[in-house]
C-alpha cells in the first residue's frame, strides 16, 4: 500500500477520486450536522426548562458551545439544500467549501467544550480530541486542506488560550498539547486519505481489468462467430460436391473438376486454420530471445527465396544497405513479417508487377520499405488494416481469400520487436509498407 502523507493521489486518478469523495464529504457533513443539531436543540430545549446556569461552573460557555452547533448545522443544512435545488452537481466546489467550513467550526466547538469543562483546557481536552478524530476520519481531505485546517485551529487554539486566566506554565502546557493533538489529527487525515485512495484505485483497476476481459471475451465471441461463418463455406462446399458425387455418375474430368474444387476447399478451410494458429501464437509467445543480426542478410535470404518462388512473374528488387545492419531481433519471427508483407504484395501485383524491398537507416533506426504497384488499398479501408477479422481483409486479384489477420499478426510482431509498421497506399497505384526497428549499439 502506497503512502500519502505529504502527496495526492497519482494524476492519472486524481480527477475520479475527487468526484467520487466529495459526495461522501457531503453526506458526511449533512449526517453530522442533523445528529448535532438534534443533540443541540435537545439540550437547548432541556435548558429552557431545567436551568443548568447554577449546577455546575462554566455552563455558559457549554450554552455558547451547543448554539455554536446548532447555528453551524443549520447554516450547513441550509445551504447544501439550497445549493441542491439550485441543480449544482455534488462535486460543485461549493460543496467542497462547506464541508471544510463545517468540519473547523466543529473542531473548535469541540475545542470549547474541554475548555468549558474546567476553565483550563489541559485538564480535560477530551471533546477536544473528539473532534479532531471525527474530522479526521470522516472527511477525505486533500494535503492542502488538511494544513489549512490545522493551522486555523492551531491558531484559533492558541489565541483562544491567552483570554483565559492561566499561567505561564499553564499556557506552555496547553499549546504544546495543541501541537501534539494536531500533529495526530494530520497523521490520522493522512492515513485516512491514503486507505481511501488505495482502496479507490483498486476498485478504478478492478474495473479496468474487468472492461478489458469484457472486451477480450466479446472479441473472442466475435472471432468464433466469424471464423464459424468463414469454415462454413468451405465446408458446406465439400459436402455439396461429396453428395453430388455420391448420387451422379462421373467421368474422369469431371471427377478431377470436383476433386480440385473439394482440394481448394480444403486449402481455405486450412489457410483459416493457419491464420488462427498464428495470432494465438503471438498472443502466447510475447517474450522471444532477441539476437544482433544483420538486416542485410535476413532480407537478402527472404528475397532469394521469393523471386525463386515467382519465377519472374513479378518484378522483385531489393536494395541493401552499403554496410552491415545490425538489429535486435528473431529471425524466425522475423522472417515471418518479410513472407505476410511479400506474400500480400504477390496477392495484389499484377503479373509483371513491380514489387521492391528497400532498406534504408535514419539516425539510431532502421526503415525497411516494401513497396508495389499494385490495385493498391481504398481510403475507407485503411484505418482498420491492422485490426483483427476487420472488414479490410479483401480477396486478392486472383480470388485469394483473406481471413484478415495477417497485418494484425505483422504489427504484433513488430511491435514486439520494439519496432512499428505505417502503410502508405494510393487505390490503383500501389501500397507502401514502412517498417521501422531500433538499430543495436
Amino acid at each position: 500500500m502506497q503512502l500519502y502523507l505529504f502527496r495526492s493521489a497519482p494524476a492519472a486518478y486524481a480527477v475520479a477520486f475527487k468526484d467520487f469523495y466529495q459526495p461522501h464529504n457531503l453526506k458526511c457533513t449533512r449526517m453530522m450536522a442533523i445528529i448535532w443539531l438534534s443533540i443541540s436543540l435537545t439540550v437547548l430545549g432541556s435548558n429552557a426548562i431545567f436551568d443548568y446556569a447554577d449546577k455546575f461552573p462554566g455552563a455558559a460557555l457549554f450554552r455558547v458551545a451547543y448554539l455554536s452547533y446548532a447555528a453551524s448545522a443549520t447554516l450547513a443544512l441550509s445551504a447544501i439544500y439550497f445549493l441542491l435545488k439550485r441543480g449544482l452537481p455534488k462535486t460543485h466546489s461549493y460543496f467542497r467549501y462547506i464541508n471544510l467550513a463545517y468540519s473547523f467550526v466543529f473542531a473548535v466547538t469541540c475545542l470549547l467544550m474541554s475548555v468549558a469543562n474546567q476553565g483550563n483546557p489541559i485538564n480535560n481536552m477530551t471533546m477536544y480530541l473528539m473532534g479532531l478524530i471525527l474530522v479526521a476520519l470522516l472527511w477525505v481531505m486533500e494535503l492542502r486542506e488538511v494544513v489549512a485546517l490545522v493551522f486555523l485551529v492551531g491558531l484559533t487554539f492558541a489565541i483562544g488560550v491567552l483570554f483565559l486566566n492561566l499561567s505561564d506554565a499553564q499556557l506552555i502546557g496547553n499549546q504544546t498539547g495543541s501541537v501534539f493533538l494536531l500533529i495526530f489529527f494530520f497523521l490520522l487525515t493522512r492515513l485516512n486519505y491514503t486507505f481511501r485512495v488505495n482502496h479507490f484505485m483498486q476498485l478504478k483497476q478492478i474495473e479496468e481489468k474487468n472492461a478489458a476481459l469484457e472486451d477480450v471475451s466479446k472479441a473472442k465471441t466475435k472471432i468464433l462467430g466469424i471464423v464459424a461463418h468463414d469454415l462454413r463455406g468451405p465446408f458446406s462446399n465439400i459436402e455439396m460436391l461429396v453428395n453430388l458425387m455420391q448420387v451422379k455418375e462421373l467421368n474422369k474430368e469431371e471427377m478431377a473438376k470436383y476433386y480440385a474444387m473439394i482440394q481448394k476447399s480444403c486449402q481455405n478451410s486450412k489457410a483459416i486454420i493457419n491464420d488462427l494458429l498464428d495470432m494465438a501464437r503471438v498472443d502466447q509467445e510475447e517474450h522471444y530471445p532477441l539476437e544482433k543480426t544483420n538486416l542485410n542478410l535476413i532480407v537478402e535470404q527472404e528475397y532469394q527465396e521469393w523471386k525463386e518462388q515467382l519465377k519472374d512473374s513479378r518484378q522483385l528488387e531489393f536494395m541493401a544497405l552499403p554496410m552491415p545492419a545490425y538489429a535486435s531481433i528473431n529471425s524466425d519471427k522475423f522472417k515471418r513479417v518479410l513472407d505476410n508483407l511479400l506474400s500480400n504484395a504477390v496477392k495484389f501485383t499484377k503479373e509483371n508487377g513491380r514489387i521492391s524491398i528497400k532498406l534504408s537507416q535514419k539516425d539510431k533506426e532502421f526503415l525497411l520499405q516494401i513497396s508495389d504497384d499494385g490495385i493498391g488499398i481504398p481510403q475507407e479501408l485503411k484505418p482498420h488494416l491492422f485490426n483483427a477479422f476487420s472488414r479490410a481483409g479483401r480477396h486478392g486479384i486472383r480470388g485469394e481469400k483473406s481471413v484478415g489477420l495477417g497485418l494484425n499478426i505483422v504489427q504484433r510482431l513488430v511491435e514486439q520487436h520494439k519496432g512499428s509498421i505505417t502503410v502508405e497506399s494510393d487505390e490503383n497505384k500501389g501500397t507502401t509498407f514502412n517498417l521501422t526497428l531500433p538499430a543495436c549499439h
